[in-house]
């Protein structure tokens, strides 16, 4: 089961059928996903998890569906609805799936490896002239038409950055090595390529934060600062006056009203919610609603806007429940630390970490983008709700031992 919901990742994230058209055609996806489900069926001993984020999750899921429904402008079986609940399907399997702490390093680095072929097949295609050109400049996009606009492509290969940090712990050869450095000079070629302002800012972030929580910081640090002008250099021109915009709107008129365009996007997204305080106007609905024709392009007017005041409630629950299960993971390991089995809470804490990793650039994203509806909000979620269950595991077994020995 384990290698099948890894196998599902790779048509999730490369998207084949949607590159290769012949295999759009026989909705392998559909069938993959079947069988999957069979699979799992079958299996015995199936249990969803329990923890806090559950509830999160379901009441995001409930304003999803509610918000359609009361919806003008949609309704449930509008696409991005289905697609969302596709993600709930996948969730629930992760959730009832994901048993031990090997299963969710399966899981994790095969979903690293699935994302990197879908990067370095994105980039070879860019190499071959398969391009966009926006806002007066060339900008890679991935090879997939669902996640592949410069803007979300970008953002995907920021958002799954933080996820490498567990798999730190897993380094035990030179090939692996290699990989982590192949990854991560793949990954800052193609945010640059994008032309994506926000992907920009968020890869400062990401590598600034990552960086700074390493224990080798004094050394990467310098290091950083001096790859830094390496990789402005390899920049062609016309995307340097892209990223130049950021702080000199003057360079491109195209990239300045991008700018406004948010702006108003955000206040728009805030009328929608005040004429329907509620349930909002609708999943994917703002631009119908507010006349613009345009999506909000700012996940704190988005919520809102679509879902209304029980979309916030449930979204201000589901990062709540990232930073009780952090908190939580945190108390374990210190037992297990003054246990002196440190050793054995390290990915766990790692998966944690990397979990908040990416929420907080999602956030940061969500400044100049819509993405209150990604996959990774509940992909992450799942993967830390499993570390938290392991590591829970791993504590009750010493105090069990620890109760033992003092019997004997």
């Amino acid at each position: 089961m384990i290698w099948c919901i890894v196998g599902y990742m790779w048509l999730f994230l490369h998207r084949p059928f949607e590159v290769w058209h012949w295999l759009g055609d026989l909705h392998i996806e559909r069938v993959y996903m079947v069988f999957v489900l069979m699979a799992w069926v079958a299996l015995s001993n199936k249990q969803l998890l329990t923890n806090r984020v559950n509830l999160a999750v379901g009441l995001f899921a409930f304003a999803m569906i509610f918000s359609s429904m009361m919806s003008p402008y949609t309704n449930i079986f509008a696409e991005g609805v289905q697609s969302w609940l596709k993600y709930l399907v996948f969730y629930i399997l992760l959730m009832t799936s994901l048993k031990s702490e090997r299963d969710l390093k399966i899981v994790m680095t095969g979903m690293i490896i699935c994302f990197f072929i879908y990067m370095l097949h994105s980039y070879r295609e860019f190499l071959n002239g398969r391009y966009n050109y926006a806002m007066g400049t060339v900008r890679m996009i991935g090879v997939d038409s669902t996640m592949g606009s410069p803007n979300s492509f970008g953002a995907s290969i920021v958002i799954f950055l933080p996820l490498l940090i567990p798999l730190f712990n897993l380094i035990k050869n030179k090939w692996h090595v290699l990989f982590f450095v192949a990854y991560i000079l793949l990954s800052l070629r193609c945010v640059q390529l994008t032309g994506s302002r926000s992907s920009f800012m968020a890869l400062a972030v990401c590598l600034t934060g990552m960086i700074l929580l390493s224990k080798h910081r004094l050394t990467l640090f310098p290091l950083a600062m001096l790859g830094s002008p390496f990789l402005w250099v390899l920049l062609p021109e016309n995307l340097k006056n892209r990223y130049r915009t950021i702080w000199d709107s003057s360079i491109n008129e195209s990239a300045n009203q991008s700018a406004q365009g948010r702006l108003e996007g955000f206040w728009d997204g805030l009328a929608n919610w005040q004429s329907s305080p509620i349930w909002g106007v609708g999943p994917d609905c703002h631009g119908i609603a507010s006349g613009s024709g345009l999506l909000s392009h700012f996940l704190y007017s988005q919520i809102p806007g679509e879902l209304g005041t029980i979309g916030v409630i449930a979204f201000l629950m589901l990062l709540f429940s990232y930073w009780a299960n952090h908190l939580e993971i945190l108390h374990c390991c210190e037992y297990i630390k003054r246990k002196g089995h440190g050793k054995e809470c390290e990915y766990c804490y790692a998966v944690s970490i990397a979990t908040l990793g990416s929420v907080g650039l999602m956030l940061f994203l969500g400044l100049s983008g819509h993405n209150g509806y990604r996959f990774t909000w509940i992909w992450v979620a799942a993967f830390q709700a499993i570390a938290l269950s392991i590591i829970k595991t791993k504590m009750t077994d010493l105090q069990q031992q620890e109760l033992f020995s003092k019997l004997a």
